[in-house]
């Protein structure tokens, strides 16, 4: 099987003890990642932008009932592939289950018409299932049987209980857990420690760490303006998830090309890689100030190497490409700002975007849209239990960013560029050409690397930022109006008791005052035990002032109570806000 372990992603081991397991008597709070994965699945809803799959086509002898109790044994092995999340006054908790069976579907279509087809639909339906991370377990596998020596099978994943490299081990394991269970002999047993315990060490280590590293974070992106591609259709008020992708082969020759690149300068494949896409970013956008995401494995111990969860940070990497530098200037500044990044990765994102304050938008995501990352794959086929394993393409899938652009490579250096993109947004005309400017692009910054890399003009319909309006110097500043009436005093008032902020306004911003994701699902928690209404995420992540956020809570009492004068809604609420804040 392909291996999709970042190329360039781990920073030096962090001082400090290593993870020990904690005792499973009380809550077991989720890690920062998983609280962010958690708040966004909530956010979206039925959405499917935090499933991962695995589709393969295997050939050979191989018994499916054999593999399905090798998932289970593996389901067995590892506590998060049977781990549900719930909400507990506000803050998400796991729910360890005992072993047990796993969630594996086997359908025999041998001689049926169609074979092929009607496994590919059964796999594509498993697939676009969303996961109710309350009630099911974050793993369900389905296996088809074509011929006796032909099978497909697909494996889908929530994010919440696995990354990329979550991938190589479970298929690692089930390998394991087959050939063990066919030759019967014991499957391997569990790991020392479970991902239980490495989030309760990520919270104390990201304690210990203070406000530190959220320093670096907070010089490095200040006033911070998200590069965005110029789109071929208007970006909606709301989040289009629907994404497609493409793939484009990078020439041999323009490979060795970045591997003597790499060999000349002292830098790593990531880095040229990723120093000639902040180029094609710059040329694109006429932007000399470019910001883009990039996944950090955060598997610096050696105690998580062989887990499965969700270890992925999230770095935001800022190049200033003003100068009119050359590829060699290129990298140099790429180099300083990866390596200092990494210095800084074990930082959550989530903490990073609470100090920044970047400006808030539901059609967007925080700090950047485009995320750049080079991945390893393997040049053959795997096993599985024997069987020879071929990864099947998967078809067009949500997407999380306007674009994703990872760099594939194999052991032999070949490269292979996938991007995966907001289709609401772009052509695939549009990405086709991108892909194919960077292929370009990267060949002549390898090949003539001293030569001029930025030549910026500005760019036909890039985004710009919008401009306000100045306020004449001395003139008065109108007093900010306080919250009026129950509902916005008693809104002002969570809000003030989860934020520390004392005089809150009616017209604040939840966010600019310092409230983050995390906090909108306990402030959502506070509203439903004083007014008995359950909102939405999204609208509390849209309703972001307090008068704003009043009215809505007004309008989903009168929604409920529709029979009511407004007056009685009224006295009703009032009530509610005085019960609420005894």
């Amino acid at each position: 099987m392909p291996s999709r372990m970042p190329d360039q992603t781990n920073a030096p081991p962090p001082s400090g003890t290593r993870i020990r397991p904690v005792p499973r008597t009380g809550a077991l709070r989720l890690s920062p990642g998983q609280e962010r994965l958690w708040f966004l699945d909530g956010l979206h809803g039925d959405g499917t932008e935090y499933l991962v799959w695995l589709r393969m086509r295997l050939r050979g002898s191989w018994d499916p009932a054999v593999f399905a109790r090798a998932v289970t044994a593996v389901v067995g092995r590892h506590e998060v592939l049977r781990t549900r999340y719930r909400d507990s006054d506000g803050e998400p908790v796991q729910v360890v289950d005992p072993p047990g069976p796993a969630d594996v579907t086997v359908v025999d279509l041998t001689g049926g018409p169609d074979a092929g087809t009607r496994a590919a639909a059964l796999l594509d339906t498993a697939a676009g299932r969303p996961f109710d991370l309350r009630r099911e377990h974050p793993l369900r596998v389905v296996v088809a049987r074509l011929a006796p020596t032909e099978h497909l099978v697909g494996l889908t994943l929530h994010h919440i209980a696995a990354d990329a490299w979550s991938c190589d081990v479970l298929l690692r394991d089930l390998d394991h857990a087959y050939r063990a269970l066919a030759a019967g002999r014991p499957v391997p047993a569990p790991p020392s420690v479970q991902y239980a315990d490495v989030a309760a060490w990520q919270r104390a280590r990201r304690e210990a760490a203070g406000a530190a590293g959220i320093g670096y974070w907070r010089d490095q992106l200040a006033g911070l303006e998200p590069v965005l591609l110029p789109t071929d259709r208007p970006r909606g008020t709301r989040r289009d998830p629907s994404g497609d992708m493409l793939a484009v082969d990078v020439p041999r020759h323009v490979a060795r090309l970045v591997a003597a690149a790499g060999e000349r300068y002292g830098t790593t494949a990531f880095m040229t890689l990723f120093a000639a896409f902040q180029v094609l970013l710059a040329h694109r956008t006429g932007r000399t100030d470019i910001a883009v995401g990039m996944p950090a494995a955060g598997r610096d111990v050696p105690e998580t190497e062989d887990l499965i969860g969700f270890f992925v940070n999230t770095l935001v990497l800022r190049t200033d490409l003003a100068g009119e530098p050359s590829f060699t200037e290129v990298l140099d500044r790429v180099r300083t700002t990866v390596l200092a990044a990494l210095l800084h990765n074990d930082v959550p994102f989530e903490d990073v975007v609470a100090a920044v304050r970047p400006r808030r938008d539901p059609a967007r995501n925080p700090l950047f849209e485009i995320m750049f990352q080079v991945l390893h794959t393997a040049e053959t086929p795997g096993t599985l239990g024997g069987a020879t394993v071929w990864p099947l393409p998967m078809n067009a899938t949500d997407a999380k960013f306007d674009l994703v652009f990872t760099v594939c490579r194999t052991a032999a250096g070949d490269l292979r560029c996938v991007l995966e993109y907001a289709g609401g947004l772009f052509d695939r005309t549009t990405m086709l050409r991108l892909a194919e400017d960077y292929v370009a692009l990267l060949e002549r910054s390898t090949r003539e690397p001293e030569a001029r890399a930025v030549r910026l003009a500005p760019a036909p319909g890039a985004p710009g930022v919008p401009a306000t309006a100045a306020v004449p110097a001395g003139a008065p500043v109108p007093p900010a109006p306080a919250p009026a009436g129950p509902v916005e005093q008693v809104v002002a008032g969570i809000w003030s008791r989860l934020l520390g902020v004392d005089d809150i306004a009616a017209d604040d911003d939840f966010f600019d005052l310092g409230g983050h994701s995390l906090l909108v699902a306990r402030v959502r928690t506070a509203l439903r035990r004083t007014f008995a209404v359950d909102l939405p995420l999204q609208v509390l992540f849209e309703a972001t002032s307090v008068a704003g956020l009043a009215a809505v809570v007004t309008a989903a009492v009168r929604a409920d109570v529709s029979r009511l004068s407004d007056s009685q809604v009224q006295d009703l609420l009032s009530r509610a806000a005085r019960e609420g804040t005894r």
